[in-house]
């Protein structure tokens, strides 16, 4: 087995010691990857939840960035929502993440966050090309 990799993006934190991300080979698995900054400050997350949509986004894209990847590399979103009833701005932010229906990653979308100041997290499943970045300490 290809050894395991812990990936951490500067910038962005969990309540608890683990890393934003882990690399195994050519998988990419995040652990929840909240829209805000730090997880335990309820300030550093966006007012609107739009915006905290794209801050998810962008820090996915750091975790896949720091491997060499980027969100094409993306085969499975599990996002939890705080609220059902934000489902319809979810989607919209969805649509264009990934404007091209042929080409979207699996998604699975439930209700239940692990804070009630997060209004959305997500965890990622990626397969890396070959070309990614491997063998070094990311974050």
């Amino acid at each position: 087995m290809a050894p395991r990799e812990s990936i951490y993006i500067e910038g962005f934190s969990h309540e608890n010691p683990v890393p934003a991300g882990c690399r195994v080979g050519d998988l990419l698995f995040t652990g929840v990857v909240h829209g805000g900054k730090d997880g335990t400050d309820p300030t550093s997350f966006p007012a609107e939840f739009a915006d905290e949509c794209a801050q998810m986004s962008a820090n996915v894209a750091a975790v896949l960035a720091a491997v060499g990847g980027s969100l094409d590399d993306i085969a499975k979103f599990d996002i939890q929502l705080g609220r059902s009833a934000d489902r319809a701005v979810l989607n919209e932010w969805w649509c264009a993440l990934f404007p091209d229906p042929g080409r979207r990653p699996a998604r699975r979308v439930s209700v239940g966050t692990n804070r009630p100041h997060i209004r959305v997290q997500c965890e990622i499943v990626a397969v890396l090309e070959d070309n990614a970045v491997k063998g070094e300490k990311h974050g």
